[in-house]
């Protein structure tokens, strides 16, 4: 039995039943709105609120079931926080705040009864945004002209609202509306490789010592005076900690790196090498997924605490470790 019997009696006497409403009747709609934030995991009052979302009518459907100077009338049968959330749903200025949602936080709402501004809790927002999403997806669930339509624009305002949702929310959002999202623009570059990376370093004679050293990079000194290690067709360009050149990352730090570099030398010929650098690995090998598929990966520290993987695609040596 729905715990919200009471409640849906009381929308009944004030003919949320005799509605028009896609799918069937309001009343049909609410409780299934209310189903669905039930489904997600919202709390009593989310779920109330969603039961009674269309109460005084809202931005898209001008039918109202009691006015606003009955609040106390609904505060009395869901509660405060629950007729708040209805009378907060029921006020938006969609065409106003629509566009906020996943833009700016704080959200300012404008009420479109009184046509002031308001800021809502963060509690209030996630709510807001959790109600419409089970409203959105009830309609274009029963309308199919109205999927069509505005599928692609729900898609894209949940999406860059996701954080505000429940997972089982955006879980339902991509399910319904993910075939309707537009598809990427073909603008954007295509990447195709890394062609040098940046480490922030205490020392930098000292890491170029071990990158030469232990995995055979080339030191190389360029513009005024930089210097880098080469390794194929890529390179790593050292900054010293507190000198770094602009532009540089926004918390540039000495260890906080974490490389993966390609060998086509075997996992056992480079454990032998590491121990004759006097180098203890840290782990390894052990097998991990790269950007091609699986490989075998020996870990181990640079001089400034960096963690340095090592690995060995299959394709590229049998390695006797491999099988």
């Amino acid at each position: 039995m729905s715990p919200w019997t009471h409640v849906e009696d009381f929308l009944r006497e004030r003919g949320a039943d005799r509605v028009p409403h896609p799918g069937g009747t309001l009343l049909a709609h609410l409780t299934r709105v209310a189903r669905l934030l039930a489904e997600w995991g919202a709390d009593p009052d989310v779920q109330a609120a969603g039961l009674c979302h269309a109460a005084y009518g809202t931005d898209g459907f001008d039918a109202s079931l009691l006015a606003l100077t009955e609040r106390a009338t609904l505060a009395g049968l869901v509660g405060d926080r629950a007729e708040a959330l209805v009378r907060l749903y029921a006020g938006c200025d969609r065409a106003a705040v629509y566009p906020l949602l996943g833009r700016e936080r704080p959200v300012v709402f404008r009420d479109r009864f009184t046509g002031g501004e308001h800021t809502p809790s963060d509690a209030d927002l996630r709510a807001f945004v959790e109600i419409t999403a089970a409203n959105e997806l009830d309609v274009l669930a029963h309308h199919a002209d109205l999927a069509a339509r505005h599928g692609a624009d729900l898609y894209a305002l949940f999406a860059r609202s996701r954080d505000l949702l429940s997972a089982g929310a955006w879980a339902a959002c991509v399910r319904q509306l993910g075939p309707h999202a537009r598809p990427r623009t073909s603008t954007a570059p295509r990447v195709t490789g890394v062609d040098h990376l940046v480490l922030t370093v205490a020392d930098i004679e000292r890491t170029v010592d071990f990158y030469r050293r232990v995995l055979g990079m080339e030191p190389v000194t360029f513009g005024e005076g930089r210097r880098a290690l080469a390794f194929g067709a890529s390179k790593i360009n050292l900054h010293r900690a507190g000198g770094e050149l602009l532009p540089h990352a926004a918390r540039p730090t000495p260890g906080s790196a974490d490389l993966c570099l390609v060998t086509d030398t075997p996992q056992a010929q480079v454990l032998e090498h590491l121990a004759a650098c006097g180098i203890t690995p840290e782990e390894g090998p052990v097998r991990r997924t790269g950007a091609r598929g699986p490989f075998l990966s020996t870990y181990l520290r640079d001089p400034d605490g960096n963690l340095v993987e090592i690995s060995t695609y299959p394709d590229a040596l049998h390695d006797p470790a491999d099988g």
